[in-house]
């Protein structure tokens, strides 16, 4: 009786998901033919993959796999196979993680522009404030000189300025020609008088008699309006000695207007 030797077996491997990861890339290359066969081996690839996922609790679970239902033929079934395995180990977790890191240089050029843009309004609030405080110091300088007081001259025991000056003091009277009181004619007249000059009464009529003159010198007369309606007696440039109007009394006074002439006797 012939002896039946029994055959040799190999012993059942263990089912390795990237082995079959691998098998489905390199078939995906191959004529649609193959398709059929490449659905059932990567169904039960995803499926494999997904199970040991949630058992060992380290896998992700797959993003938008395909259920193991869907029936899809040709070479793309094996693409979109591929995919749904590589989500499920993790690589849709990469990608997001380099969608994060490439973002970031976004954020960082925008935090520079607005430091670029926050430094620039500094320096022109800088820039208002320095002319904003020049103006100022402009306004002042001019004011403080608009109060600086003209010097006037000294008294004197002669000329025309030194008599005008020791009537300082004395009230404004209307018609006035004496030292109790003098109108604005009446106390130049007065004064020319004193000095041994003999002029006429009133404003209009020494503006007429007296010689004209572009360059006045002290003790010559100023005049105002023309014919003239005031006039007093030249000190210097911008000051007169006058008897102004009622409530005033003889004194250095400014020139307040453009005179219409100066008159010499």
């Amino acid at each position: 009786m012939a002896q039946i030797v029994a055959g040799r077996h190999r012993s059942p491997e263990r089912y390795n998901p990237l082995s079959e990861l691998k098998l489905i890339a390199k078939e995906s290359a191959q004529p649609a033919v193959k398709g059929a066969a490449i659905v059932a081996a990567s169904g039960g690839l995803v499926a494999t993959f997904a199970q040991p996922a949630a058992a060992d609790g380290q896998l992700a679970a797959p993003v938008n796999a395909a259920p193991s239902s869907a029936v899809v033929v040709g070479p793309q079934s094996a693409t979109l196979k591929t995919a749904s395995a590589l989500n499920a180990i993790g690589f849709a977790q990469q990608a997001t993680t380099h969608q994060v890191k490439a973002s970031k240089p976004l954020v960082i050029k925008d935090v520079v522009l607005e430091k670029e843009r926050s430094e620039a309004k500094e320096r022109a609030d800088a820039a208002e404030r320095a002319a904003q405080e020049r103006r100022v110091a402009a306004q002042r300088a001019s004011r403080t000189t608009q109060r600086t007081p003209i010097a006037d001259p000294a008294p004197s025991a002669s000329g025309i300025v030194g008599i005008a000056q020791s009537m300082f003091g004395v009230p404004y009277v209307y018609g006035g020609s004496s030292t109790s009181g003098f109108d604005c004619s009446g106390f130049t007249s007065w004064v020319y008088r004193q000095a041994g000059i003999s002029i006429p009464r009133t404003a209009s009529a020494q503006q007429a008699s007296a010689a004209r003159v572009t360059n006045p010198q002290p003790g010559d007369l100023v005049f105002f309006g023309y014919p003239a309606y005031h006039v007093g007696i030249y000190v210097s440039p911008g000051r007169m000695i006058d008897a102004q109007r009622p409530g005033t009394v003889i004194g250095y006074h400014s020139i307040w207007t453009t005179p219409s002439g100066y008159g010499r006797y």
